[in-house]
């Protein structure tokens, strides 16, 4: 799963990067045997905030994921400059992607993949 946060103002030419990207990474078996039940409570209670199963589109209007992000383990990540995949495909964005994989229930797994 990936976040992006646009800033509120628009970047200026010499501005080194217009937005920045969090991934996350998931996994229904292969995730961090470090990762506690209150963590997993936490995960499951931000899935089940989306309402992916009434989704009708690929964005989701408010997403409540402060709880989530706050416990997600941010000292390693891998940094670097990419762009978004989605259109209009905005270059220099700052990417933060954690090497903690994290579980995910199959339930909501199926909900992103229907």
């Amino acid at each position: 799963m990936h976040t992006v946060h646009y800033p509120n103002v628009d970047a200026t030419e010499g501005d080194p990067f217009i937005a920045a990207a969090m991934g996350i990474m998931f996994s229904v078996n292969d995730y961090d045997s470090a990762i506690t039940a209150d963590e997993i409570a936490i995960i499951d209670s931000f899935f089940d905030s989306l309402d992916l199963a009434n989704m009708k589109n690929p964005y989701v209007d408010k997403a409540l994921y402060g709880d989530v992000m706050n416990m997600f383990n941010k000292e390693w990540r891998w940094v670097y400059q990419g762009s978004v995949t989605t259109p209009p495909c905005a270059q220099k964005v700052y990417w933060n992607l954690l090497m903690t994989v994290y579980p995910i229930k199959q339930a909501h797994l199926d909900l992103f993949k229907g």
